[in-house]
């Protein structure tokens, strides 16, 4: 809520200077006489190329996660950038930049007052592990295998073919987005626009499974696709805009579902592999209506959004299980979901200024989301190993309305004095809550005593109101004790402060905030939860050409829950309690034309975090803690780019990351180390890498360096 009302009050301060320097347009300030005479309008040819070679000095998935620098070796880097324009207000501009590693691409073309149009293409890596192992390899679409010759077993320990199978694998996606624009301006004020974008996705996530009590972990396969296409119309006037728009999204899975061999003795004798079914194809649409505009009087601005929108689904049904046996037990209900959901969404903004000190905002917003898919009852198999009894599948609806408003007055010229305050009501069908109300306010304060000096500073409290839905607990069979976070009685008080402090050439600035959640009526599940983190920045324009910075953080955010063992009796409670630091520290020096063409730069930064789960129960012999779970990231980058000429630069870099991290929840697990549970061994994170970089750029075109200068 913070930062939405932050964003909020961004927004409504815009649209009053823009109405302020409308009002003041229409005044008659005569603006033929201004004249620009160092405005850099280009009026030719220019382009810069950028030529150079990168060298990683280890193999780490990690460092390369979204870089693609995760292999030991030599990559080019290579990039360009340009453009022209001509008197008659033709132009295009182009981007080409990391084409020796991830490529990225984007060409942007039309004619000034009338028409641009764009293509783009990037490509982003997610490499994920490379210490994984399985004996699983790829068999068609979807579909993983054992090798011939595997021994089944009821334990890992079992399997004897299992260290001779292994074999290593990376788990990782690569995304490749395509994309084109056009809009067309039909006069002043009107505009036509149309824009596409087709994402791909290919590669490999750690996939998992069971058959009953027994577990596995194999690469399972990603080939998916998404396009989206939007076409619309906006209108601009003298006092406000509107936008027409048609939004579809399409979403298909090259894949309709996953198969797995079953490495385990099978139970009953007939499954020996497993299912499962992937994400399914969808699509969805969108009608929206938005727009903003301005009031006679008070200074008003009024925003708006009307949107509805549609979403289907009607994938094919997999069969129950790879048994035939258990596929014969349970009946499918139809052959496709059939799945149908309408959704709208209203939301509008008032903004005033009746009188020069104060500002009031008021907002309100509607949601709705109308499951139409038609219900049914059917069975199900558990694991691809028993058959169960048939249950309702559940269709979940819910209405969302929400009112809120902030009023600000300045008091003197350096103290500016708030409050907000917020409702929120949600209707929903077969869930824990048929209704929650959220309902909240605060106070705010801003002064500016002195001209180097800024304060800011809130203290707001809200209450959520859950009403039970006994029926849902009848229907689900759930424990009528645990409650949901987001449907459950809270209490929340929070505060946050800012301070900014601008003596001579330095800028100081201290931040803090602070949030605590109370479930006061919840005996089992999230019983309390609270959120504290304080952040500083100090810069120093040394000189005028040196600069230095120094940067930290903290946060710390700790909770707490509750559960039993059985139910409906009430025995063997238990509380856990979680606890997350974060601390992060980073410096840096930019020292320009050093001897009269170098400029260096210096960037380090140090991040740490510690995670901390420790339980108590009854028995007692059942609590205790779990090992630390702790990551350590040193990152160091120099720099140093040396003016050849006009024209030519050249630039050499260093960078120097080591991140060390330990999870009990991985760390140590082998393929066989858990009797139950073949893994694929994913190792924590561990490595220490230097890239070295030469890079060469080169200017051509536009005007001669000394013009330039002038």
């Amino acid at each position: 809520m913070r930062n939405r009302n932050l964003i909020l009050s961004l927004a409504v301060a815009g649209a009053l200077a823009t109405a302020t320097a409308r009002a003041e347009n229409a005044a008659g300030v005569d603006t033929s006489g201004w004249k620009c005479e160092s405005c850099p309008f280009q009026q030719e040819y220019e382009a810069e190329v950028d030529a150079g070679v990168l060298y990683v000095d280890e193999d780490s998935a990690k460092f390369g996660e979204y870089n693609g620098l995760n292999e030991k070796g030599a990559y080019a880097d290579v990039g360009a950038r340009g453009g022209s324009r001509s008197e008659a207000g033709n132009y295009y501009d182009y981007s080409l930049e990391g084409l020796g590693v991830d490529p990225e691409a984007e060409v942007v073309f039309g004619k000034e007052g009338r028409y641009e149009a764009s293509l783009s293409y990037d490509t982003i890596p997610h490499e994920v592990w490379d210490t994984t192992v399985t004996p699983y390899a790829r068999a068609g679409s979807g579909a993983v295998e054992l090798p011939s010759g595997w021994v089944r077993a009821n334990s890992t320990g079992g399997m004897t073919s299992l260290d001779g199978s292994l074999r290593d694998v990376d788990i990782g996606t690569e995304r490749t987005k395509y994309g084109a624009g056009l809009g067309f301006l039909v006069n002043s004020g009107l505009e036509l626009f149309a824009d596409y974008s087709r994402e791909e996705i290919d590669g490999s996530k750690l996939g998992s499974a069971n058959f009953l009590f027994s577990s596995l972990q194999f690469p399972e396969q990603v080939d998916s696709s998404h396009d989206q296409f939007e076409l619309g119309a906006r209108y601009r006037w003298k006092s406000g805009f509107v936008r027409l728009a048609w939004f579809s999204s399409m979403y298909d899975n090259g894949l309709s579902g996953l198969t797995f061999d079953n490495p385990y003795v099978p139970i009953p004798d007939d499954t020996v592999q497993g299912r499962k079914a992937a994400a399914p194809d969808n699509k969805a649409y969108t009608y929206s209506l938005d727009g903003n505009f301005l009031l006679p009087w008070w200074e008003g601005v009024v925003s708006y959004r009307l949107a509805e929108g549609s979403m289907d689904q009607d994938e094919s049904f997999l069969p129950f299980s790879t048994s035939a046996d258990l596929s014969s037990a349970v009946v499918l209900p139809r052959p496709d979901l059939g799945g149908s959901v309408d959704t709208k969404h209203y939301r509008a903004t008032l903004s005033l200024r009746p009188i020069s000190r104060l500002r009031a905002r008021f907002g309100y917003r509607y949601d709705e989301r109308d499951d139409g898919t038609r219900p049914y009852a059917a069975g199900y198999v558990e694991s691809d190993s028993y058959a169960s009894p048939g249950r309702d599948a559940l269709r979940y609806d819910y209405e969302r309305t929400r009112y809120d408003g902030y009023g600000e007055v300045r008091v003197f010229d350096w103290l500016f004095l708030g409050a907000g305050g917020e409702f929120d009501e949600v209707e929903r069908t077969n869930q824990a809550a048929k209704r929650t109300t959220e309902e909240g306010g605060y106070a705010q304060l801003r002064m500016r005593p002195w001209g180097s000096i800024e304060l800011s500073a809130r203290y707001g409290e809200t209450h959520i109101e859950a009403d039970e839905n006994p029926a849902y607990q009848g229907v689900i069979g759930e424990n009528p004790l645990l409650a949901k976070f987001n449907q459950s009685n809270r209490d929340r008080d929070y505060a946050e402060a800012r301070f900014g402090w601008s003596p001579w050439k330095l800028a100081i600035s201290l931040e803090g905030a602070y949030a605590f959640d109370a479930y006061r009526l919840s005996p089992l599940g999230l019983l309390s939860g609270r959120d504290y983190r304080y952040a500083g920045t100090v810069a120093w324009a040394a000189a005028d050409d040196v600069s230095v910075y120094v940067a930290g953080s903290y946060q710390n955010i700790a909770t707490e829950q509750a559960g039993e063992e059985n139910y409906p009796t009430t025995s063997n409670p238990w509380t856990v309690s979680h606890e997350d630091e974060f601390t992060t520290l980073g410096g840096g020096v930019v020292w320009k034309d050093v001897a009269g063409k170098v400029d260096l730069a210096v960037d380090y930064t140090y991040a740490e975090s510690q995670g901390r789960i420790e339980t108590a129960a009854v028995p007692a012999a059942a609590s205790g803690a779990f090992p630390a779970l702790k990551t350590e990231l040193n990152s160091l980058r120099v720099s140093a780019s040396y003016d050849v000429s006009e024209r030519l630069s050249v630039v050499v870099a260093w960078t120097w990351e080591d991140y060390d991290s330990s999870d009990w929840q991985i760390g140590g697990v082998e393929p066989a180390t858990v009797t139950n549970l073949l893994s694929m061994s994913p190792d924590p994170y561990d490595y220490s890498v230097n890239v070295i970089g030469l890079s060469f750029s080169y200017r051509f075109g536009g005007p001669k360096p000394e013009e330039a200068a002038e």
